[in-house]
C-alpha cells in the first residue's frame, strides 16, 4: 500500500500537467481584426509571382473563374529587399503578394493610434478573383483585395481565442 500512494500521485500529476501543457499548446490567439465597410479597395501587389500559391489556395486550374472571398493574414516584415518595411499578404498560409507601402505607412499609424502599435500580425477579410488562360491553362492572372478601414476608427482591438 506504502509503495502504491507514490505512483498514484506520480500518475495523477502526469495527467495533470499533460493536459495543462496541450491545453497551452492549443489555445492559440488570434491576431487583431481589421474591419473594412465591405468595398475591398485595397490591391495587394506582386500577386503575379505567387501563381502556385493560388493555384494551392484555389484548387486545379480550370476554365472557370475565380471569385472567392476569404481571411487574409498580414505580417510586418522588417528589412525585405525592397522596402525598409512591408507587409507580407498570406492567405491559408500562402504568400500572395504584398501590401502597397502606402497602405502599409498608413496601416502601421492607424495602429499605433488605436493601441496596436506592438502588433505584427493582423487579420482582414479578402476577395480573390482571377482565372487560367483558357488556351494554355499554364498561367493565370490573379489578385486580391483586401477589406481594410478607411479610417483608423474602424481598427478592432478584439483579440479572441481559438
Amino acid at each position: 500500500m506504502d509503495i502504491m500512494s507514490p505512483i498514484i500521485i506520480f500518475l495523477v500529476g502526469l495527467i495533470i500537467l499533460t493536459c495543462l501543457t496541450r491545453t497551452r499548446w492549443t489555445t492559440k490567439v488570434r491576431p487583431p481584426r481589421l474591419v473594412g465597410n465591405g468595398s475591398f479597395m485595397i490591391e495587394v501587389t506582386e500577386s503575379c509571382r505567387y501563381l502556385s500559391s493560388f493555384e494551392k489556395i484555389c484548387g486545379r486550374r480550370t476554365a472557370d473563374c475565380i471569385n472567392r472571398k476569404t481571411e487574409a493574414n498580414l505580417t510586418l516584415e522588417n528589412g525585405n529587399r525592397f522596402q525598409k518595411q512591408s507587409m507580407r499578404v498570406s492567405i491559408e498560409g500562402y504568400t500572395v503578394g504584398y501590401l502597397p507601402h502606402a497602405s502599409t505607412r498608413d496601416l502601421l499609424v492607424a495602429a499605433m493610434g488605436v493601441g496596436l502599435g506592438g502588433s505584427k500580425v493582423f487579420e482582414c477579410a479578402a476577395h480573390i478573383r482571377g482565372n487560367w488562360d483558357k488556351a494554355l491553362r499554364k498561367q493565370g492572372s490573379f489578385g486580391v483585395w483586401l477589406d481594410l478601414p478607411s479610417n483608423d476608427k474602424r481598427v478592432t482591438t478584439e483579440r479572441t481565442l481559438g
